[in-house]
């Protein structure tokens, strides 16, 4: 298992981080293993505290 911090979206290394807002996942999910966001995503969090990826709106953009 490792850590994820939902407020600052970065992993969570023990006796280096502070813990206490950490949310544990597994060291297979897809936030340890992309090496890059998607195209046209950012990265979020869900109710949960787990991060997710959120479509970017760029409508206003030309």
């Amino acid at each position: 298992m490792r850590l994820f911090n939902p407020v600052t979206l970065t992993e969570v290394i023990p006796g280096l981080h502070d813990t206490s807002q950490a949310t544990g996942l597994p060291d297979d999910h897809w936030f340890f293993t992309y090496d890059y966001l998607p195209d046209g995503m950012a990265l979020a969090v869900n109710e949960a505290g787990e991060p997710a990826l959120e479509k970017i709106d760029t409508s206003h953009v030309k």
